[in-house]
């Protein structure tokens, strides 16, 4: 088999900086950094009021507590995936 410039996929560097530029695929990688976040978000108070009702607390303070740290989870992996996403980019 003769190397013309093509990686083991069969790509060339042409070809893989056309597919890294998509838009289409952009859109699906935020997209998905968007539900990752929700999902996060919404385990972490769905959880808080599960814990907060086994125990019997009136007060919603799992709920708020342990919602306020599945969002700091959320919004810290955002922040390392678009660095990620950043890197890819200038390379």
């Amino acid at each position: 088999m003769s190397d013309n410039g093509q990686n083991k996929d069969g790509f060339t560097p042409e070809d893989e900086k056309k597919f890294a530029g998509n838009s289409l695929r952009q859109y699906g990688v935020y997209s998905g950094i968007v539900f990752q976040m929700l999902a996060t978000m919404g385990l972490a108070f769905w959880g808080g009021k599960k814990l907060n009702d086994h125990f019997g607390i009136e007060s919603n303070l799992l709920t708020l507590g342990i919602g306020l740290l599945g969002m700091g989870l959320a919004f810290y992996n955002l922040i390392n995936q678009l660095k990620n996403i950043q890197n890819e980019d200038k390379k």
